[in-house]
């Protein structure tokens, strides 16, 4: 793992803005971004940590017309911009006027340059939160199946993603409390933490509730990823289609349709197979007893799991272990 200097360096490849450490009376790992002073006004503050989400304060007034880049490190960023505007150009596919109170969510990919482009005597004030894909799961206990194009939970390979909407009224509060803090000094890094992971859980709710963009075509093949992800660590107590439906945005026969088709099998055969399968391996990989094997993918009679064991393999689960 890298130290939080060369992260912060990293972060700002391509950047104009000059980094400084704030001074020691606010929280450990932060920065000031100042941008070139012929350009522009104000700061950026950074509240950075290679492994936790970072959370950025931009306050901007443009002198003239100017632009920075930026590299991409393969993050999610959560950007919430209050006031102001700002053009920002992510590669040459995505190019977004940012004029009123917007939430916008994008995944900038490695190397992938992203350039903010401000008018003459144009201002900002915007909130962002970073981090990178597969801290999403570790944070909130789930992969939001709502981001397209990602291969992997690490974003291996995915190409560059941008959601925008107005700006909720529940994380304009959220950005509002962080702007004006009124938190005992001690407690700082603690409280820009807390509310930076609030900010996050807020703006996911934003996108799993928007049932419009969760219908798309392209989150198909993601939604079936997700309920295999649910289906193969709970498989002696898998959750329903219509729960797994629930937490997509979509109806339990849209669910059901995207599953046969990505695996030729109903919801129900899909999960037996999945037991079969995870029991001929407890079965071959050592001496666990058949009623353990059995519990363990779900069975509570020894008898079913036997009838279902040799409708799969056509063999029994002893004949199983003897091969």
């Amino acid at each position: 793992m890298i130290n939080t200097d060369e992260f912060v360096r990293r972060l700002n490849g391509g950047s104009s803005f000059r980094i400084e450490r704030a001074d020691g009376s606010e929280a450990t790992g932060t920065y000031r971004l100042l941008p070139p002073v012929e350009h522009a006004l104000g700061h950026v503050v950074g509240y950075f940590d290679y492994e936790k989400p970072c959370l950025t304060i931009r306050k901007l007034q443009a002198k003239d017309e100017f632009h920075d880049d930026e590299l991409g490190l393969g993050r999610m960023v959560f950007l919430l911009h209050l006031s102001g505007s700002r053009r920002i150009e992510l590669g040459s596919a995505h190019q977004h006027e940012l004029t009123t109170p917007t939430l916008a969510v994008f995944y900038q990919p490695q190397g992938l340059n992203k350039r903010s482009i401000w008018n003459r005597g144009a201002n900002e004030l915007s909130l962002s939160v970073g981090v990178w894909p597969d801290r999403l799961t570790s944070l909130f206990g789930f992969y939001p199946i709502c981001f397209p194009n990602f291969s992997s939970l690490d974003g291996n390979k995915a190409e560059a993603f941008w959601y925008s909407r107005p700006l909720p009224y529940a994380l304009m509060s959220a950005a509002e409390q962080l702007l004006t803090p009124s938190i005992h000094p001690l407690l700082s890094k603690s409280h820009i933490l807390i509310k930076s992971q609030e900010l996050l859980c807020l703006s996911l709710s934003t996108l799993l509730s928007d049932g419009d963009f969760l219908s798309r075509s392209d989150l198909a093949l993601n939604r079936v990823e997700y309920v295999k992800t649910m289906v193969d660590p709970n498989l002696n107590n898998p959750p329903s289609l219509a729960e797994l439906a629930t937490t997509l945005g979509v109806s339990t026969q849209n669910l059901s349709d995207e599953l046969r088709k990505e695996t030729g099998v109903s919801y129900a055969q899909y999960i037996t197979e999945r037991r079969m399968k995870r029991a001929r391996l407890l079965l071959e990989g050592g001496d666990t007893s058949l009623k353990r094997v059995a519990y363990e993918v779900g069975y509570a009679h020894t008898s079913n799991f036997c009838t279902a064991f040799k409708r799969q393999f056509a063999t029994t689960p002893k004949g199983a272990r003897g091969q």
